[in-house]
């Protein structure tokens, strides 16, 4: 069911390979067929192969064209899931090494607003500032895997703006805060498991030696933290796709 282009990308088993086409052009029916063919033709122990994506629905998709493909006893034990559920499940198993307890929660945009109001009502700057930029800031600087206490040490920070100097008070009173309660938000998820992995090499060993063939759909939205969660997974082996 495959043409030749197809065939060779689901038959390149070890190694890095990167697949490029054209949308609806089957880079995931590539990538199901793949994962059929390491169990079905390589025996290849399910439980050792990951394919990430970006939504839970692809995930799900992906799931059920695999499962349609070698039936549900030989794809049992395949990882087929986003980023953030992927870290989300190794930070519930790793996160005390980083202070918190494994009970944490995860805020919800409520309550980031509310504690962002309580930061700038410590905050002793002269102006008015809008809570949803600093919020939308300090997000940005999530994703780009910079943390409240590198902020003021980067290229990202200026000390004649203003709102700069406001969101670097924030982002730390913000960070303080959510470690005290326990809490975490959604931009934390990847960007807690990637220094997790940086702190911890053994950490980023383990999961990668759990994890020998990993396949990223939709691999042009990643963004640098989440390339950088994939690099860490593949320290023990070079299999990604």
């Amino acid at each position: 069911g495959l043409n030749n282009e197809q065939r060779k990308a689901a038959d390149t088993i070890e190694g890095p390979v990167l697949i490029l086409a054209g949308a609806g052009s089957g880079k995931t029916r590539s990538i199901t067929y793949r994962m059929a063919n390491m169990v079905e033709n390589y025996g290849l122990d399910p439980k050792t192969i990951l394919a990430v994506t970006f939504t839970n629905k692809a995930a799900r998709e992906m799931k059920e064209r695999v499962t349609g493909l070698l039936g549900k006893k030989k794809s049992k034990g395949i990882t087929l899931s986003t980023f953030h559920s992927l870290a989300l499940k190794i930070l519930r198993a790793e996160i005390e090494k980083l202070g918190y307890s494994k009970n944490f929660t995860i805020f919800d945009t409520a309550d980031q607003m509310s504690l962002i109001r309580e930061a700038l009502n410590s905050y002793q700057g002269e102006k008015s500032f809008d809570r949803k930029s600093i919020l939308a800031q300090i997000g940005k600087l999530k994703s780009a895997g910079i943390s409240s206490e590198e902020f003021s040490r980067t290229d990202n920070f200026n000390t004649d703006l203003d709102y700069d100097l406001a969101t670097e008070h924030c982002y730390q009173f913000y960070t303080d805060k959510m470690k005290f309660y326990n809490v975490i938000d959604f931009d934390d998820i990847i960007l807690l498991t990637v220094k997790l992995f940086k702190l911890y090499p053994e950490i980023a060993e383990k999961y990668s030696r759990r994890y020998q063939y990993i396949m990223v759909d939709e691999y042009q939205d990643t963004n640098q933290l989440q390339f950088s969660m994939i690099l860490e997974l593949t320290s023990t082996h070079n299999n990604l796709c």
